[in-house]
């Protein structure tokens, strides 16, 4: 059985994210679930496909091994020990795609899925056939619901372990400076290495990736900004959330998922975005019905449209290989660059630790009893750390020996 994750857009601009079979139909327990276990706690459509495709992952073990849980939940048959460890080895594997877009179970490849995306991958699935088990159990004894407990716990307790410490941490994740010069000299519009052809697409590319490297901004607050949000007598850009906006056709919206906020900008950049409306944007067919900042220019049924998930996607992938060191360079890298750019501007003006936090989390969106910005200002005690080591080192290197020649 193949199954896929279906997007759907109501008359009133609200979006639906439904788990189908073969046949386009959805399926009636994963519907169920997604709408009232995960829409009633106003989870985001990205959350609600992420968990979809824990249970796209199950129904194909279900498929695999002949299992047929609604059946044996019906029947007051739960899952035993040998059955969870089957489903937890199942669950390092990856989904693969077909060509004609329809989910292949599960890839044939050896390749493994990372130990946190199993651990995603059963914590929603535990979840899932303990919602399953309340439904279709028809005894309410408390040995039954006792029973469905005990199952969910083991499959929680086979989830992978994960450690909560990186490699690199986040305010260590930085570009090259000299790379993202490279690649503004390769976006600058009429540049002989620029990967399109078009003059207006790249008016429009490297104005994308000025606002992404000069604010920090997600992929999908950039594609939702729209004309009304720049100030441009007061050379500002705002972040405004327009969740399941009508006005915006893209099935998959992109939306600002952190709180709304202004930000500065220089002239410069400022004159860019201007000259990008009214010389390239307004004269592409269609544009000027909806106020979109990016619009698709290539000719066809999307031509003057948003800018799509997939387009932007298409843009940063032809970025990475056109400048050697590019590969690490996408989106959220880019914001990343930014807090470490950030931090240095904070360090070089003495700006505290405190307050830098606060700033931060003021033009990252975030709320400031958020932990996220303290992950960034790290960088000022490990290196504070590194300095007070290096002193003890110094001092103690320092010291005259014991029948050194006088």
């Amino acid at each position: 059985m193949k199954l896929s994750a279906r997007r759907f857009t109501s008359s009133d601009g609200e979006r639906f994210i439904l788990l189908v079979d073969e046949s386009g139909m959805p399926m009636f327990y994963p519907a169920l679930y997604v709408t009232v276990h995960m829409r009633g706690r106003s989870l985001a459509l990205n959350t609600i496909q992420n968990a979809l495709n824990a249970l796209k992952a199950l129904y194909a073990w279900q498929s695999c091994y002949r299992v047929d849980i609604e059946s044996r939940l019906s029947n007051s048959e739960l899952l035993q020990a040998h059955e969870i460890h089957s489903l937890r080895d199942f669950m390092q594997k990856p989904l693969a795609e077909e060509t004609d877009s329809n989910v292949v179970p599960i890839s044939r490849r050896s390749k493994t899925v990372s130990a946190s995306n199993q651990y995603a991958r059963m914590s929603v699935i535990a979840d899932y056939l303990g919602f399953l088990a309340y439904q279709l159990q028809t005894s309410s004894s408390g040995n039954g619901n006792a029973s469905a407990q005990r199952m969910i716990s083991q499959i929680k307790a086979n989830r992978p372990k994960v450690s909560s410490k990186s490699s690199i941490d986040r305010d260590e994740k930085r570009l090259d400076d000299a790379v993202l010069d490279e690649l503004e000299d390769v976006l600058r519009p009429g540049a002989e290495k620029n990967p399109v052809r078009e003059y207006a697409v790249q008016v429009r590319n490297a104005l994308m990736f000025s606002i992404l490297r000069m604010t920090g901004l997600r992929r999908g607050e950039l594609l939702n900004l729209k004309i009304e949000d720049i100030d441009f007598a007061k050379n500002t850009l705002r972040v405004i959330r327009r969740p399941d906006s009508k006005e915006d056709a893209r099935a998959y919206q992109p939306v600002a998922k952190t709180r709304e906020r202004t930000f500065p900008l220089m002239p410069e950049l400022i004159n860019n975005i201007h000259r990008y409306v009214l010389s390239y944007r307004n004269g592409v067919s269609g544009a000027k019905r909806h106020g979109y900042l990016f619009v698709t220019h290539k000719l066809g049924p999307s031509q003057g449209k948003p800018l799509s998930n997939a387009g932007f996607g298409k843009f940063m992938d032809a970025l990475r290989t056109v400048s050697e060191g590019a590969s690490g360079v996408h989106a959220h890298s880019l914001r990343h660059h930014w807090n470490y750019s950030f931090s240095k501007t904070c360090e070089d003006k003495g700006i505290s630790p405190e307050r830098e936090e606060k700033i931060r989390s003021y033009l990252m969106g975030w709320s400031e009893t958020s932990s996220t910005a303290a992950t960034y200002n790290r960088r000022h005690i490990k290196e504070q750390a590194g300095q007070a080591v290096l002193e003890l080192q110094n001092k103690h290197l320092g010291k005259p020996k014991t029948g050194d020649a006088e």
